[in-house]
């Protein structure tokens, strides 16, 4: 068994996906519709650990998992699949390939903790350790670009703060998300060393989808998936 885990942009583009409704290469790999697991994303903290039934969830009839934004496998040969432009796509590996998970965190994610609770899920259901996870945190934008209303930003930092997170070094009213999930992931009891940056900021860069510079409605996708061949 091993892990394949993308990270896509412009070039692997959710609209398109959903236009064709079939199977897709990503890089030379090609991944089955029937066998992938598509969230509904809805800025919540719900977690969804899926099962066999699951596969193809977000293709033709079978509608998205509804009401989540975190998903869970310990099944070969599933995919699930997170769609972002500005908000992180975070992909955990158990190092023993036994489970992946897929997590889809922005502003609200973000304060409400959506990574922290899916590394629960994963001890609680599937007994898996904290210090076995690889987390690979993909492209999303960056603090010095991510702006809000002061209300919004008070409400944000205080209920980081409440939960033990600091705000980090940025200007009034820019919220880092990168660094506040990289704090929820090592309070969660990931090793620093296991965390992967993929350091690129959706805002400044043309390859990526983001909705806050273009107001597009398109997003990039990013995939994880246990792999028995």
């Amino acid at each position: 068994m091993k892990t394949f885990v993308f990270f896509g942009d412009k070039q692997y583009d959710y609209r398109s996906l959903m236009a064709n409704q079939k199977d897709f290469y990503v890089g030379d790999r090609l991944i089955l519709a029937s066998q992938s697991v598509i969230a509904e994303q809805v800025a919540s903290d719900k977690v969804y650990l899926c099962s066999k039934k699951d596969n193809g969830a977000g293709f033709g009839s079978h509608s998205q998992i509804q009401g989540v934004d975190a998903l869970i496998t310990a099944i070969p040969n599933q995919y699930l699949l997170i769609r972002t432009a500005d908000c992180f796509p975070i992909l955990l590996e158990d190092k023993k390939q036994r489970v992946v998970a897929a997590v889809h965190s922005g502003r609200e994610g973000t304060r409400l903790n959506l990574v922290g609770k899916t590394i629960n899920a994963l001890k609680e259901k599937l007994e898996v350790m904290a210090q076995d996870l690889i987390a690979y945190i993909g492209a999303g934008i960056c603090g010095e670009h991510y702006t809000v209303d002061e209300g919004t930003w008070r409400f944000y930092n205080e209920c980081m703060e409440q939960q033990g997170f600091l705000i980090g070094k940025v200007p009034f009213c820019h919220i880092d998300l990168r660094a506040g999930i990289t704090q929820q992931l090592l309070a969660a009891g990931v090793p620093s060393d296991q965390i992967v940056h993929k350091n690129t900021c959706t805002f400044e860069s043309p390859l990526y989808f983001s909705y806050r510079r273009d107001k597009t409605d398109n997003r990039q996708i990013s995939l994880i998936g246990l792999i028995d061949e």
